[in-house]
């Protein structure tokens, strides 16, 4: 009876979520470098944007394998995030009762739905919902493993976790915790577990490693990743208390008193702990949020006869703390293009600057050439044979110049390019201009630097004849600029 409550949970999520499907767009920065990098390699390098490991390739591989059956759709991605968010609530089901009971992993599930972190990421175009399956997966396994000593769960544990690590660049914490977890159950962690569990995902992981380290050098590594180190605990705790709070505070109060109680909170510590000296990317302490539902569910569970409504309670708190996340959608992304298409269509237009986030570029269509000095233009397309090469845009050779117009897009966050497009929009016409209302939980974020910025898309129409010959030359060296996008448009 207990598991058919979870049945219905996860029918009644899915019926909401796909029913809504229609109004999902990207509205999202990274929801846009994702689409454009799974177009990129479903193309084998013919279109979109190169692949350039600012994460683990995983979720991109799978937005382009449905792009290849299905064509490139917006809605694909935040299908992903459903699929397996519906997973997640059933494993964490299955972890919850492994733990504790049938009735605290029900209560886990509730209170974790609920939360304004599963209400916005579950229905997102991002990775974390399916980062979060294989990690929940991967410690569900192990802990089994820790319980029955069979090698099964440990291999599986062992898959999920190279899995994790080949979607975000968090998955490695897992090995870390089962590291810290099994040097505390000595008795219970033979060397052939450890083989499975930390060995064997080190192992499945090093070869995309070792590429990374050829293609992006160790001096890039640090460039990119090393200016994003700090000491940012205390900005994840506010996101905690910030998206769940009635979670977290009851998780606290939550007496810890058998082994199961420590392995869980270890798992929470050791990810947090390192966590914290990364960037504060409010997303990153999502899988903190399951884990914490099942100590808050175990709290609640205690209060014998008011424990229904506690979580009656809790659960429409929640619900009401993230009601503007359940009905927050923005057609802005998509509208932008339409409006875009048809400007280029009655002006005769043959390329476009974009100076916008890379959501916009997907619903903007039409072929990215990409500069000669771009990072990720030879990424892989020199390595692997199969990957076709993308024309490459080069500074000595000016396409603009015996063309009449040219589209430019422009969004106001751009402030660096301001003085720059000043002289040349200033020779333009101004056809439009559209508003964009970020999702709620961005303009909740303290430490967003866009948290109170209006974000607004303006779009030009430059008459390349008007323009002298040092203006031309200008505005080709723009192309070059990494803020920009260079779109041509198909016959």
């Amino acid at each position: 009876m207990k598991r058919l409550i979870i049945h219905f949970i996860i029918i009644i999520f899915l019926t909401i979520n796909l029913a809504n499907l229609k109004n999902l767009t990207l509205i999202d920065w990274d929801e846009g470098v994702f689409a454009l990098q799974s177009g990129w390699i479903g193309s084998l390098g013919g279109e979109g944007k190169p692949f350039n490991f600012q994460t683990p390739p995983l979720f991109q591989i799978l937005i382009a394998l449905v792009f290849r059956l299905l064509g490139a759709k917006d809605w694909i991605l935040p299908l992903i995030s459903i699929i397996f968010s519906a997973l997640t609530i059933y494993i964490l089901f299955l972890f919850g009762k492994e733990l504790y009971a049938e009735k605290i992993a029900i209560f886990s599930v509730i209170l974790f739905i609920s939360t304004e972190y599963f209400l916005f990421f579950s229905k997102s175009g991002l990775s974390d919902a399916t980062f979060l399956f294989f990690f929940i997966t991967a410690l569900y396994f192990y802990y089994q493993g820790l319980m029955t000593g069979l090698t099964k769960n440990f291999l599986f544990s062992g898959i999920f976790t190279t899995l994790a690590c080949y979607t975000k660049y968090t998955g490695p914490i897992l090995i870390l915790i089962f590291l810290i977890t099994g040097f505390l159950r000595r008795g219970q962690f033979k060397k052939s577990h450890f083989f499975f569990v930390i060995i064997l995902p080190i192992l499945l992981f090093l070869p995309y490693l070792i590429i990374f380290a050829k293609v992006v050098t160790v001096t890039g590594i640090i460039q990119r990743h090393g200016r994003l180190l700090g000491i940012n605990h205390l900005k994840f705790l506010f996101y905690l208390v910030r998206f769940a709070p009635l979670v977290f505070f009851t998780a606290i109060f939550y007496r810890i008193k058998d082994e199961r109680d420590y392995f869980l909170l270890t798992s929470l510590v050791v990810f947090f702990f390192i966590l914290g000296f990364y960037y504060h990317y409010f997303r990153l302490a999502y899988p903190l949020i399951p884990l914490f539902s099942l100590f808050s569910a175990s709290f609640l569970y205690k209060f014998k006869k008011i424990r229904y409504y506690l979580l009656g309670l809790m659960f429409a708190t929640n619900v009401v703390l993230g009601f503007d996340t359940i009905f927050y959608h923005s057609n802005v992304p998509k509208i932008l293009g339409e409006r875009a298409r048809t400007f280029i269509k009655e002006n005769n237009v043959k390329y476009v600057f974009a100076a916008t986030p890379p959501n916009i570029i997907f619903y903007l269509g039409n072929k990215i050439l990409i500069p000669e000095d771009h990072p990720g233009s030879k990424i892989l397309a020199d390595k692997i044979k199969f990957f076709k090469k993308q024309v490459l845009i080069r500074k000595d050779e000016n396409l603009l110049k015996d063309h009449d117009c040219i589209l430019f897009i422009f969004f106001t966050i751009f402030d660096t390019l301001k003085a720059e497009l000043n002289s040349i929009t200033i020779n333009g016409k101004l056809l439009g201009t559209i508003e964009f209302v970020d999702a709620p939980v961005y303009y909740k974020d303290l430490f967003n630097p866009l948290k109170g910025k209006k974000q607004i898309y303006e779009i030009y129409l430059l008459s390349i004849k008007d323009l002298d010959s040092q203006s031309l030359r200008k505005l080709w060296e723009l192309v070059f600029k990494p803020e920009i996008t260079f779109l041509q448009i198909a016959n």
